[in-house]
């Protein structure tokens, strides 16, 4: 008996340490993605504030410069740097569609023998920019 109640302590024990990590990993994700989402609407939105609407009706060609100096103020603005281990960002325009991409690592509150003790997490975010 006391065989079995070790057994499934170890087992209970082993469930709980992969569920904290895999929370703690969808919890960083989850930020991480708001922070794109908001870094990207920060860029288009003042891309969008720039440019003006040419005569036919579609859309200016964007800066990709621009984009990514408002992307970097808008990151600056939310101390991302701080929040996120080792962080690194990209701002890409494609044509109208500004595309924020940041990647980050996540150290594990657990880790267990034979596991990382970090997780890589990355999010992609776009925005097409809207010329009024």
């Amino acid at each position: 008996m006391t065989v079995l109640i070790v057994g499934f302590a170890v087992v209970v024990m082993m469930m709980v340490v992969v569920v904290t990590d895999i929370s703690k990993v969808f919890l960083v994700r989850r930020d991480l993605d708001a922070t794109a989402d908001g870094a990207v609407l920060a860029a288009a939105n003042g891309l969008a504030a720039i440019y003006a609407q040419p005569s036919g009706g579609g859309n200016a060609a964007i800066d990709p410069e621009e984009a990514r100096r408002l992307t970097a103020e808008y990151l600056d603005s939310v101390d991302a740097g701080n929040r996120f281990s080792g962080l690194d960002w990209s701002a890409d325009v494609t044509g109208t569609t500004v595309t924020v991409t940041l990647t980050s690592s996540v150290d594990l509150p657990f880790e267990p023998p034979g596991w990382q003790g970090s997780a890589a997490v990355a999010s992609d975010a776009a925005a097409v920019v809207p010329i009024r």
